[in-house]
């Protein structure tokens, strides 16, 4: 299993329309039938944080060969944000669904 997290701040006045394209990006898995991954994004209180968990079985990958998602990228940095995003690379230790 594949477990990342991606964190980021979008300039002002920005996070409605980022939350678009996360929006567009989550119809385009459930429209394929994405099988093995879950994805979750969150906006954090102040409003520009953007906070993306993602874990895919395997190596992973069915997150970027969606067009949705690349449209989402392709801009995001040089457009959108107001700072770099951060990658952190996780191990599960305990899960608990409920």
């Amino acid at each position: 299993m594949s477990a990342r997290m991606v964190t980021y701040r979008v300039k002002e006045g920005r996070a409605a329309e980022n939350a678009a394209y996360v929006r567009d990006v989550m119809a385009d898995l459930a429209q394929r039938g994405a099988e093995g991954v879950a994805y979750r994004v969150y906006l954090l209180e102040d409003g520009v944080t953007f906070l993306h968990v993602v874990h895919e079985d395997g190596e992973g990958g069915a997150l970027e060969v969606s067009e949705a998602f690349q449209r989402f990228t392709s801009t995001l940095i040089e457009d959108r944000c107001a700072d770099t995003p951060e990658l952190h690379r996780m191990t599960l230790v305990g899960r608990y669904d409920g």
